[in-house]
């Protein structure tokens, strides 16, 4: 007997789906020409209108609905509209894609709504982008004059969100690039271009300050119009005035030699120096920065039910202002729930939606060394299976450890300031006195919970500092950038070195565990579940609001290292 179909006689086959290799012979075979493509200066090509219609629905409503013979191509050279036959044939592409032929091809599969094509062409991009010479202009000017033709022309904006990732990567690239082309436009800047340009600097604006200050001759006779939109953009951004004194005075005394000083460029220099004048915002701010990561309520936390509604409060919250806040609360709402070795416990697609809001809000990512390499952490390990590199850095962040350990009774129960050594990449050159870093100061020393006053905070004055270490204005980006964790260990009895102890728990979160405080008794030191107390005391007890927790030993023999993490642009 023979065996049965394994599929019903009356089933029809499944559509056929694009790309796919039809055979390139097929497209130099006369019999299966239907189809006339008329290009530039009214050449013609010949092709299957099946073959081609399936490519695009452009083509497809052409003969399929309207019935035409003919499909005019005008616009485009006869070599790029072979390409796009070839890659409709054969389902491949990339291999025909040149930079002297990119702009034409994707406006052409653009033009035919050539899907598949166009994902191709994107890339494509991102492979040029990427991998783009640090110190070859005329490779950086390609891909951003390119991103900027696809914003401009077809309305599409992933083309510089590329861009502006690949060049912000590092801030001597960003250097080079902003440097370069405001020296190649004479500061004749588009306004979107200008736009991008800062995009591109964010949070490195002093670049563009750098470049407009290097290549004010280019306007010594009239600023012109895009030259005034850069240089208002430039003193309109008010941290500048205070963190780059020198290179704002620099650009405001090159306004005062531009020789054309009647008129509207005098009118305009006016105005900028009257920008200049008034009062800088940051000057007047308090020299004391709080941390953003520092003192967030577990109970915030605590009531949220399942991981969907956490997700939805965690994307909503103004608390929540970097990866790592929001690393921190997942995995912090997790464990205190006993969930760490559950997987089922994140769904599919968490980490992917926690990706989409991370590039929403432009954030920087997550280092992997804070994340850890514990796949054992149902969190981690769905990092781990989904690693995107928009979501974890293995290279671009620092972790900064400060100069001392302390006993839980130095760190906790004291006003005392905890030093960093650091320099900022922008500083170049110090010739200032000791050692560039930065300061975190502790003051209201850790009391009973309800009535606890204790605070650390970036200390921003560089004349609040002694001489042992100074603060560049550079570095103000701390002020939005680091990440506080501590470092633990138990290793510091007698007979050990306490200035050189061993490191037994690194990288221990404390963002949603509020203040660190001592326990009822007065005996032992609690931040959230972690406690630092002598043997036998202050374990976790039944009613305790944190189920889970790390118990350290004799205060006595405990040393802590706070650390923070930055990211390295």
């Amino acid at each position: 007997m023979m065996n049965s179909p394994s599929h019903s006689t009356s089933t029809p086959a499944p559509l056929a789906l694009v790309p796919l290799n039809f055979g390139l012979e097929y497209l130099s075979s006369p019999c299966h020409h239907n189809l006339t493509l008329v290009v530039q200066q009214g050449e013609s090509l010949q092709a299957n209108s099946v073959a081609l219609s399936l490519n695009s629905p452009i083509i497809g409503h052409v003969t399929t609905t309207l019935g035409e013979k003919q499909f005019s191509l005008r616009g485009f050279s006869r070599s790029t509209v072979q390409i796009f036959l070839e890659a409709a044939y054969t389902g491949s592409l990339v291999t025909k894609v040149t930079k002297t032929n990119f702009r034409e091809l994707n406006n052409l599969v653009n033009h035919l709504a050539v899907n598949w094509m166009i994902d191709r062409c994107f890339g494509q991009f991102k492979t040029w982008t990427f991998g783009m010479d640090a110190n070859n202009f005329a490779e950086q000017l390609f891909v951003f004059n390119e991103a900027m033709y696809i914003y401009n022309h077809h309305n599409k904006r992933h083309y510089i969100d590329i861009v502006v990732k690949g060049f912000s990567s590092k801030l001597s690239e960003t250097r080079f690039f902003v440097s370069n082309y405001l020296k190649s436009v004479s500061l004749s800047c588009p306004l979107p271009a200008l736009d991008v340009l800062f995009e591109i600097a964010e949070n490195k604006e002093f670049l563009i300050l750098e470049a407009i200050v290097g290549h004010l001759d280019g306007c010594q006779r009239s600023i012109g119009q895009n030259g005034k939109n850069l240089l208002e953009r430039v003193c309109e951004t008010d941290k500048l005035r205070f963190t780059h004194k020198a290179l704002y005075k620099s650009l405001m005394d090159g306004l005062d030699h531009i020789e054309n000083s009647a008129g509207e460029d005098f009118m305009f220099v006016l105005k900028m120096k009257q920008m200049s004048d008034r009062p800088s915002k940051i000057e007047e701010s308090i020299p004391l920065a709080r941390i953003p990561n520092l003192f967030h309520d577990y109970e915030c936390l605590k009531s949220i039910g399942d991981i969907d509604s956490l997700l939805k409060y965690l994307v909503g919250s103004q608390k929540v202002t970097n990866c790592y806040i929001f690393y921190d609360a997942v995995a912090i709402w997790l464990n205190q729930r006993g969930y760490s070795s559950y997987a089922q416990f994140i769904p599919d697609g968490f980490v992917e939606r926690f990706t989409e809001h991370k590039t929403h809000q432009s954030w920087q990512p997550l280092s992997l060394h804070y994340i850890g390499s514990n796949t054992a952490n149902s969190f981690n390990r769905k990092i781990f299976d989904n690693m995107n590199p928009s979501l974890i850095t293995y290279s671009r962040y620092l972790r900064i450890e400060s100069s001392s350990w302390f006993t839980p009774d130095e760190l906790f129960g004291r006003d005392h300031d905890i030093k960093f050594k650091y320099r900022e990449e922008a500083v170049t050159e110090c010739e200032q006195e000791g050692i560039c870093g930065f300061t975190l100061r502790v003051t209201g020393a850790a009391t009973k919970e309800k009535e606890n006053k204790f605070n650390i905070r970036l200390l921003t004055d560089d004349k609040l500092y002694n001489g042992e270490l100074h603060f560049h204005d550079e570095s103000l980006s701390l002020i939005d950038g680091i990440h506080f964790a501590l470092d633990v260990t138990e290793n510091a009895g007698p007979g050990k070195n306490p200035e050189l102890p061993t490191v037994k728990w690194e990288t221990l979160k404390v963002t949603w565990y509020g203040k660190p405080h001592r326990d009822a008794t007065g005996e032992f030191w609690c931040w959230g579940p972690h406690r630092f107390h002598k043997r036998g005391a202050g374990q976790l007890k039944s009613g305790d609001r944190y189920k889970r927790g790390q118990c350290f030993g004799d205060p006595g023999n405990t040393r802590i290292r706070p650390v923070v993490y930055y990211f390295r642009y």
